[in-house]
């Protein structure tokens, strides 16, 4: 499976389903800031791997939504 390049800078909102195990699933991009710049699916890719913890305020009826923001260093930049 190919995965999409990371992008340089942008912002993702994701909603995903949280399972008994704690993984997220069903995964939707709900918003993505810049259009069309890979920014959604970089997100998608991300989030197959996170999970969360058990009580974990941010989960409402079985759901969670995820804000991720991209910023690549400039050269010489510490990340």
């Amino acid at each position: 499976m190919d995965h999409p390049p990371p992008p340089q800078q942008g912002k993702a909102v994701v909603a995903c389903k949280v399972l008994p195990s704690n993984r997220l699933r069903n995964c939707r991009v709900v918003s993505e800031t810049p259009m069309h710049a890979n920014v959604g699916s970089f997100a998608l890719q991300l989030v197959r791997n996170f999970h969360v913890e058990p009580g974990d305020p941010r989960v409402k009826d079985g759901r969670i939504t995820i804000r991720l923001q991209f910023k690549m260093p400039e050269p010489g930049e510490k990340s």
